[in-house]
């Protein structure tokens, strides 16, 4: 005990001293420390409902960390479902986990960023990382992206799945967009591999642009893959907006692609390079307790020729409750006579009808359930109830 008490009499008799010695030491000795904190940023509803391409995929509260000059933004979403499917006599039910996506966008500078987005809900290791880019903002009119990321074809593939009115994306749009259906490309979730000029031009006085473009060139073989053929895909869209509330939208793609099975109409072989052209036109217009979205898809596979509709339209009927209406339709081969079609041994064209509820727990969470109805020309006709809970930061 008296050993412990003589070395708390001294610690206590040199702290004095080691106080008047930090008093007394030189300005030039200080070291300069890194600013770090962290916040967070409120995005409106109007702002989150208007996201172009050049925006990737917004959240309503991302966490903003500053590490000196430079700010990481985190967010994300979950989506999670239940489904019950009955086609023909059968009828299957089950919980799935659609979605788990993890974003980040670190701003540099004013005008340097990075950005990452990774499913880790995807049963495909090679289909975790869906996008990573950088990007140069030489202005608002003039911004270069070079990586992975969405190509800019078709309003529907662009938005980010939180702010759809469909648990699912419409048949037409997946299948058009090498998002998923065509087997010929893949299934790609409608990214790529390539570098884009994108802009805004023409400021109103509100504060949105009038001009919103995007062009890029692709490897046209889908995300994280080498080019499979010598050819580049070319892809464009413009969105003309006369009021904040109303986009008028036209887009392309054009290419070859290398078909990664045998075409179900006997024309391409696996493997084989093939003319994959897509164009599109369309049009959004959000007047509260209204809001509708529509496009109308063409394109060509070889020499088979398709083409795809869909028109989405949702209703405010009281606060943060939504009652959702679509019409889906998809024909794979326009070439075909009816008493062809209808002969055929697979489906080629689908009409798809949709109506659902969604609630808003809190800001882009929410709760949907709907009911499909999809009328195919040849095989029996399907009905789905999908509910889904989407979580998102």
């Amino acid at each position: 005990m008296r050993i412990f008490r003589k070395l708390i009499v001294m610690a206590l008799a040199i702290m004095p001293a080691m106080a008047l010695a930090d008093d007394a030491a030189p300005v030039e000795t200080e070291k300069k420390s890194l600013s770090v904190s962290v916040s967070t940023l409120n995005t409106s509803d109007s702002a989150i409902m208007a996201t172009r391409p050049q925006d990737g995929e917004k959240p309503v509260q991302p966490l903003n960390i500053h590490i000196g000059p430079s700010k990481l933004t985190l967010f994300g979403y979950a989506q999670t479902q239940f489904d019950i499917t009955k086609t023909g006599p059968e009828t299957k039910n089950s919980f799935t986990m659609t979605r788990i996506i993890l974003m980040a966008n670190a701003e540099l500078t004013r005008k340097l960023s990075f950005f990452l987005m990774i499913d880790a809900a995807s049963t495909q290791a090679a289909k975790h990382l869906h996008e990573y880019f950088a990007q140069y903002a030489f202005m608002p009119e003039i911004k270069i992206r070079v990586g992975q990321f969405k190509t800019p074809y078709t309003l529907e593939n662009i938005i980010s799945p939180t702010l759809l009115g469909t648990v699912n994306l419409n048949e037409g749009t997946r299948y058009m967009a090498g998002i998923a259906g065509d087997p010929l490309y893949g299934n790609y979730v409608g990214r790529d591999l390539g570098a884009m000029v994108t802009g805004d031009a023409v400021k109103a006085r509100d504060g949105h642009y009038y001009l919103n473009y995007s062009l890029g060139v692709f490897n046209g073989a889908g995300m994280n893959l080498r080019d499979n053929n010598k050819h580049k895909d070319v892809a464009a869209m413009l969105n003309i907006l006369p009021t904040k509330d109303i986009t008028l939208s036209g887009s392309f793609i054009i290419g070859k692609g290398n078909a990664q099975t045998d075409d179900m109409f006997g024309t391409i072989s696996k493997g084989a390079d093939y003319t994959r052209n897509r164009w599109s036109v369309g049009a959004e217009v959000n007047y509260k307790p209204l809001k509708l979205r529509t496009e109308y898809m063409q394109g060509r596979n070889g020499d088979i020729n398709n083409r795809a509709f869909y028109a989405e339209l949702w209703c405010r009927l009281f606060r943060n409750f939504d009652v959702v209406l679509d019409y889906d339709y998809l024909d794979k081969n326009t070439g075909l006579s009816k008493d062809a079609r209808d002969a055929y041994p697979a489906w080629t064209r689908t009409h798809n009808y949709l109506v659902g509820l969604q609630y808003w727990v809190y800001k882009a969470c929410r709760i949907s359930t709907q009911y499909i109805f999809s009328n195919r020309n040849t095989g029996p006709n399907t009905k789905s109830w999908l509910t889904q809970f989407q979580i998102a930061f």
